[in-house]
């Protein structure tokens, strides 16, 4: 990548995507320009420049663009992205919308092979996780369900009654599992999905219609489920190899204990260390 540029377009604030992509891009001999809309004229309240326009500019600088954006709104995030992959004329990566998190569940599912190089009929369990103040998208847990089943495992998604993902998304999940040899399964059982399992992801997510209930119905919403948090009794019922895995920021205490997080059973810095090398061998593939 010696003196390539990727441009990664902000509009979410970041840890691990932001520094894994900078790193990532050094590492290969690049460079990676962090852009904020705030700075750029697209960020101007009194007259924002259009998407089509910064595309085509940024496409005649450098060798590709990577976006991370969600909104309230579901499914708006991802329209924007895509809206930039229309008018480029070089690759647009997205690091993250409100629908999907790619680089995310390549990283995941690399953390799954290393902890358990055979990884057919394992059994992988998507878990909803209480959170009073994170209001997350849904993206991270629709990616890896829609993942985890290409792989042949046992996929469960456990969440209270209102916390469903994308039919269309779960759709995917189960057709992926008829054609993997696995299983998709839903449950509202915290129980029931954590006995046996392999791989426990916890991760808090709001409802797909937020934007029409308002923050504070959302938060509400979830304020039921408090007692939905990951903890060592609940992780004794797995199997005595199994791992816990979350992409990061864990709301601590709540979606998950401290004696889990940093217990023998966690592979979280693991995780986001793959971060990492999935994304040197994406941006490998796209920018050559």
């Amino acid at each position: 990548m010696k003196n390539k540029t990727l441009f990664m377009l902000f509009y979410a604030a970041s840890t691990r995507t932001r520094n894994s992509f900078e790193a990532a891009m050094t590492q290969l001999g690049g460079h990676a320009h962090f852009l904020e809309t705030k700075a750029m004229r697209m960020g101007d309240p009194g007259a924002p420049e259009a998407i089509k326009d910064t595309a085509k500019v940024l496409d005649r600088y450098g060798h590709c663009i990577a976006i991370r954006v969600y909104t309230q709104k579901y499914g708006e995030g991802e329209q924007i992205i895509r809206e930039y992959a229309k008018w480029s004329d070089i690759p647009v990566v997205s690091m993250e919308s409100d629908m999907w998190h790619p680089c995310q569940e390549l990283a995941d599912m690399l953390t799954v092979r290393e902890k358990f190089p055979k990884w057919e009929k394992k059994k992988y369990v998507q878990a909803w996780g209480y959170s009073p103040n994170a209001l997350r998208v849904a993206a991270v847990p629709q990616s890896n369900v829609a993942m985890m089943t290409r792989y042949g495992m046992d996929v469960v998604y456990v969440r209270p009654p209102e916390f469903t993902l994308d039919p269309n998304i779960t759709a995917m999940a189960k057709k992926n599992a008829e054609q993997s040899g696995g299983s998709f399964t839903e449950t509202t059982n915290l129980k029931e999905a954590f006995e046996g399992a392999h791989v426990i992801y916890m991760r808090n997510h709001c409802t797909l219609n937020r934007a029409e209930i308002g923050d504070k119905a959302e938060q509400q919403l979830m304020d039921k489920y408090k007692n939905w948090t990951c903890t060592q009794e609940l992780m004794d019922l797995t199997a005595k190899n199994s791992i816990f895995m979350h992409c990061l920021p864990a709301d601590r205490g709540h979606e998950v204990t401290n004696e889990v997080m940093d217990g023998p059973h966690s592979a979280i810095f693991d995780e986001a260390e793959n971060r990492l090398h999935v994304q040197k061998a994406v941006l490998s593939l796209v920018m050559q």
